[in-house]
């Protein structure tokens, strides 16, 4: 037993750590800007989450340096005393990308030490979060042999962090109108109808259809016309003042050649019934712009994502009316149901122009 017991006390006599730990902690004084930011958090980003730094303590020892609770509730806790938790409307995350103290011994016995701090601003959104900038900041230093205290570590950092924040402050200054993470809405614009008509296609807003425009070659139907109706559109984005701007243009048009008639059917019902078809895409085009002038998104890529997804269901929108329509008249053989519709097309056209 008595060998036992010195074998063990042998191995806790030498198992001494590689370094000695120092601990510090960040006490942030008070911003001299007034903050129009919230932080929300810290995010530790590191490749190697370890200590921030490896210190130089004497000729033969280092010093791992670390921040007393751990990183990220040491610095959340030094944001949150320079600038307190309000209710503005930019809330972000900071993203510690790099935090490293290094120091080297000169020829002269001197030690000379390096810090270095890498932060990211990270906007909140109500879906995701955004990186908005970052910035790189450090210094240099030489001290003699005599190892500084925790206050001079501690104050070369809360230096640099401070420097992170200003830097961000004006940042935000110069970008806070023109980022589009940093928007406060969106200003839909929806651009005129100025397309003019050609040898092939006619445009809704020129003119109504004439049986001059049916050109194409008659395929092997029972039925005695038909028109291809369609419409389309094209947007453009961009950030003024604080706002995405998006400038809608919508066309609806029809194409002549392919659309064709056969002599049996030229007559003022038969084109009446076509100028319908027409007016329904017409009607489609109206209301997806209807749709999409409530739109709300953060970015332009998610604005632009809902546009061309309501495009689609729209469209698909106009294939079911223009089917519906002439499943009902029975291609304007059931003059009734032709009556209908016309008199539904024209109230729901008075709708949305309302």
């Amino acid at each position: 037993m008595k060998v036992l017991w010195h074998l063990l006390f042998t191995c806790l006599l030498f198992s001494k750590p590689l370094f000695a730990q120092r601990q510090i902690n960040v006490n942030m004084a008070k911003v001299d800007f007034k903050p129009s930011f919230t932080i929300n958090g810290v995010k530790d980003a590191r490749l190697d989450k370890g200590n921030i730094g490896i210190i130089i303590s004497s000729s033969t020892q280092t010093e791992s340096l670390q921040l007393q609770g751990g990183l990220e509730y040491n610095l959340k806790r030094a944001f949150t005393q320079t600038i307190p938790q309000t209710d503005l409307p930019l809330h972000l995350i900071i993203k510690i990308l790099e935090l490293r103290f290094t120091e080297t011994k000169l020829p002269n016995g001197n030690i000379s030490g390096h810090v270095s701090i890498q932060l990211a601003f990270d906007r909140i959104g109500k879906k995701d979060t955004v990186q908005l900038t970052e910035t790189t900041t450090s210094t240099s230093y030489i001290r003699s042999n005599y190892l500084m205290d925790n206050k001079q570590y501690e104050g070369i950092l809360n230096k640099l962090l401070t420097k992170s924040l200003e830097y961000f402050d004006k940042w935000l200054l110069v970008n806070g109108t023109k980022h589009e993470a940093l928007v406060k809405g969106i200003k839909m614009i929806f651009l005129p109808e100025t397309d003019v008509n050609d040898s092939d296609t006619i445009y809704y807003h020129t003119r109504k259809i004439t049986w001059d425009d049916f050109r194409g070659k008659p395929s092997n139907s029972r039925y005695g016309a038909a028109i291809f109706a369609n419409f389309a559109y094209s947007a453009s984005f961009e950030v003024i003042d604080g706002y995405i701007v998006a400038k809608i243009a919508t066309k609806t048009y029809m194409v002549r050649g392919m659309s064709w008639v056969i002599p049996p059917s030229l007559n003022d019902y038969a084109l009446a019934h076509e100028q319908l078809h027409f007016d329904i895409a017409k009607l489609v085009a109206e209301r997806f712009k209807k749709k999409v002038s409530t739109m709300q998104a953060d970015l332009i890529i998610d604005l632009n994502s809902m546009i061309q997804y309501e495009y689609l269901e729209s469209y698909r929108d106009m294939n079911r009316l223009q089917k519906q329509y002439d499943t009902e008249t029975n291609h304007s053989i059931i003059r009734s149901a032709q009556m209908l519709w016309e008199q539904k097309i024209q109230a729901w056209l008075k709708e949305i122009e309302n």
